[in-house]
């Protein structure tokens, strides 16, 4: 019986509240009811008044969109459980000429629509709605956030409406200041430029609304709470709401490759440090160590402090230390100054120098060729420009958007005499070598251009495609081997030993699956290629070297663990699992 009555009571009380949803009607003056079952149909319930009218908004939207443009409601009744609203719909026009009743032409031409407001000649009435979207947003994103646009004076011309264009732009807001609420070291002079938020400066609403965005670009910060804007006094005050968040990290990286010359393993290293704001200006500290190929060693390290004494200039200096065996060393400097853009982006130019120091002459080679070796002591300045291009819906690992970098550098580069050369003495002519010097121009001018980017392809929450292109070009009269690009290694040409391939120019594809298992973890199969320039004694000649594998990243707490397995092939030669590269990796932020 007690069963009985409460499954009585629930039907009951199911019914109450139906009976109690809120109900909208909605009615036309000058059209049948039929009018809103068709093309123009809308929710008959809604969560409360308000809710109604914002849907009645829409809904007259819609209809003006399709020719209606006189349509207007003309009141709006209710009470607690209902809505009435009365439309005037009105003719329906294909077109409508506009004229200007009070809009300064300059903002006009600033939001694109001078020429269909001006020119006098019929639009299509979708194109005459979207004049009234277009002045709006330009006013909102000049300072003017509660300025209203309309179409008023209709008159009839022919089977096309004529409406004149009317704005009112109320008062002039103003960026007050920025407040940062929640537990962060980010300085708030940071925060300004990076974000546009500079007092004074007009309100941008189209600003506004990337802020969000925007901060969740930054590493070392996390968003507590979506940003709110209050408006008083003809000022706009900002407020975002952050906390600290781990975004230094330390990571190496273990390969184990095929060895050669009775070697069965060859063992390489990567070792990375990188520190992200530490001060709370953004700024960025790297120090990578790497050990590629056997006696081999890199050093690179890199600073970049983006805004200098609250301008949007910054330093970006980055210096390489390249150990080729016992054959040469390279060292490498590029002092920047850039200029930075909205979020990330940034224009930089710097001055490039490198030298390179030969330490151990092949004179066997000089005494049998009579002609100087394929490394030479040399040293670079070069003038350069860099653009950098970053919109990702998420920097560490992304499901869409892209990054673009494009640079290109010239210079002068000056050949250096080597004393093991020059006083090696050449018994066939009788003279010392240094006469080979006379065959070559030591001092020409280069050039060199780059671009990079990387495409991601969002198919469905958990599946994206990665694609990227590679290329990298290098112009001198004769361009010797410790000048060339080096391709190789699971950071550049997968499948292949670290930095063993050597050319003057190359073109590289890369396409990447992903299955994303969370917001940090993945797994993938992949495929990446390339064209280079073979070395001279090859005639020239051009190779398209491939390869392809697997990979993946896990997130712990204790780190990220990744590992890649590739193969490749090159030359002709036959692809063979014995010549596969295995890659482990992690990554502990802090």
């Amino acid at each position: 019986m007690r069963s009985l009555l409460t499954a009585v009571f629930v039907f009951m009380l199911g019914n109450l509240i139906a009976q109690n949803r809120y109900t909208v009607q909605i009615t036309a003056s000058d059209q049948p009811p039929t009018f809103f079952t068709k093309k123009f149909g809308y929710n008959v319930h809604a969560k409360d008044s308000v809710q109604a009218r914002r849907d009645a908004l829409t809904l007259l939207q819609k209809i003006r969109s399709f020719g209606y443009a006189g349509a207007s409601i003309d009141s709006i009744k209710g009470d607690s459980l209902h809505t009435y609203i009365y439309m005037y719909i009105g003719d329906r026009f294909e077109s409508m000429a506009l004229s200007n009743g009070n809009v300064d032409e300059r903002l006009l031409g600033d939001a694109g629509v001078k020429n269909a407001v001006l020119s006098g000649k019929p639009v299509p009435v979708s194109v005459a709605l979207q004049v009234k979207e277009r002045l709006l947003q330009q006013c909102e994103n000049s300072g003017y956030p509660f300025a209203t646009v309309r179409l008023d004076s209709f008159t009839r011309q022919g089977s096309s409406l004529a409406a004149k264009v009317f704005l009112d732009k109320r008062e002039l807001i103003r960026y007050d200041t920025l407040r940062i609420l929640g537990k962060t070291r980010t300085k708030n002079v940071f925060l300004r430029n990076y974000l546009g938020i500079k007092t004074s400066k007009p309100y941008d609403e189209a600003n506004v609304k990337r802020i969000n965005q925007r901060l969740a670009d930054l590493q070392f910060v996390e968003i507590i709470q979506p940003r709110d804007v209050e408006f008083l006094n003809s000022k706009a005050k900002v407020n975002v709401f952050l906390k600290d968040k781990k975004a230094s990290q330390f990571d190496f990286l273990l390969g184990f490759l095929p060895g050669s010359s009775g070697q069965k393993l060859l063992i390489t290293g990567d070792a990375h440090l990188h520190l992200y704001s530490m001060f709370g200006m953004g700024e960025e500290f790297s120090l990578q160590w790497q050990k590629l190929q056997p006696k081999t060693q890199t050093l690179n390290a890199k600073i970049v402090y983006p805004y200098l004494i609250g301008l949007p200039l910054g330093v970006n200096v980055t210096f390489d230390l390249y150990k080729r065996d016992t054959t040469y060393v390279d060292i490498n400097g590029d002092y920047g100054i850039q200029y930075q853009l909205a979020g990330s982006n940034y224009l930089k130019a710097s001055l490039k120098q490198k030298i390179t120091i030969v330490t151990n002459v092949d004179t066997n080679y000089i005494i049998a060729n009579h002609t100087l070796p394929q490394n030479l002591d040399i040293s670079s300045n070069d003038f350069a420009l860099e653009f950098f291009l970053q919109k990702l819906d998420y920097k560490f690992n992304p499901t869409s958007g892209f990054d673009l970098t494009i640079g290109a550098s010239a210079g002068v580069r000056v050949i250096k005499k080597n004393n093991n050369i020059t006083q090696l003495f050449d018994e066939l002519n009788g003279r010392y070598f240094s006469y080979l010097y006379d065959t070559v121009r030591l001092k020409v001018f280069e050039f060199s251009a780059g671009l990079n980017i990387e495409k991601y392809w969002r198919l469905a929450p958990r599946h994206t495609i990665k694609t990227a292109i590679d290329g990298k070009y290098h112009y001198a009269p004769q361009i010797y081997q410790n000048e060339e690009y080096r391709l190789g290694g699971i950071n550049s040409l997968r499948g292949f030993d670290d930095q063993s391939i050597f050319t003057p120019y190359y073109l590289m594809g890369d396409f990447e699956y992903r299955f994303l298992l969370s917001k940090n973890s993945y797994i993938s199969a992949f495929f990446n290629a390339a064209m280079v320039k073979n070395a001279p004694d090859r005639n020239g000649t051009f190779d398209y070297p491939f390869g392809f594998g697997v990979s993946g990243a896990i997130e712990t707490k204790a780190g990220i663990f990744g590992i890649s397995y590739a193969m490749g092939r090159q030359l002709g030669n036959p692809v063979t699992f014995k010549s596969g590269k295995i890659h482990f990796g992690y990554i502990n932020y802090f």
